[in-house]
């Protein structure tokens, strides 16, 4: 009797004691875990509103200055970078475009672009908005970037996003994956250089229709 007496008690289920243990475990696992969840939360937001910020300060400065500038994005396996260039060329701009219709000054950064292909070493680092070029975090890469047209599009290499006097940005989107694959898409707004964050990967002639 007493050996079946301890036999039904072990297996009513589990006791206090392994309850408690059980409930630490998994406290100390959330409390590992859930900090590093958020940290990198943070870090993915903090690596796409500091590429926002810096868009929307070179198309400012564009604006400022009346001067063509570009943004080059670095998409090698083993450098994922970017920085900025700036025309050497001076370029006038009359108080009159400003206000004109973004529909009017389309056809006149398209010509600009095309004058801009002709002579590509017309621009130069610009040192005095980046001092170097500026990195990804660790495990952060550029997917895509398209910029142009929708028949721009870069997988590899360097690719380049201008700014223009008139302060338009050319259509762009720039889509960015972590370690674990999860692509964004960071798409701007030509007037404005407003960026919007889609979380999942999205191309120009998708966002189109």
């Amino acid at each position: 009797m007493p050996q079946r007496s301890q036999f039904i008690v072990s297996n009513k289920g589990f006791s206090l004691a392994e309850i408690i243990v059980v409930i630490a475990l998994i406290g100390t696992i959330l409390a590992i875990a859930l900090p590093r969840m958020a940290n990198k939360k943070q870090e993915t937001s903090l690596t796409f509103r500091t590429l926002a910020t810096n868009v929307k300060q070179i198309r400012n400065r564009a604006k400022l200055y009346g001067t063509t500038y570009r943004l080059a994005i670095k998409m090698d396996p083993n450098a994922q970078s970017y920085w900025v260039e700036k025309s050497s060329n001076v370029t006038l701009i009359d108080k009159k475009m400003l206000d004109e219709q973004h529909e009017k000054a389309k056809s006149q950064f398209k010509d600009a672009v095309k004058d801009e292909e002709k002579s590509p070493a017309a621009f130069t680092p610009d040192t005095t908005f980046f001092k170097k070029e500026q990195v990804l975090p660790a495990g952060f890469t550029f997917k895509l970037v398209e910029s142009g047209s929708t028949d721009s599009t870069y997988s590899e290499g360097t690719a380049y996003i201008h700014f223009f006097p008139q302060g338009y940005i050319e259509p762009c989107l720039i889509q960015i994956s972590d370690a674990k694959k999860n692509i964004w898409t960071l798409v701007f707004n030509p007037i404005t250089g407003q960026a919007d964050v889609i979380a999942e990967a999205k191309t120009l002639k998708e966002l189109s229709r």
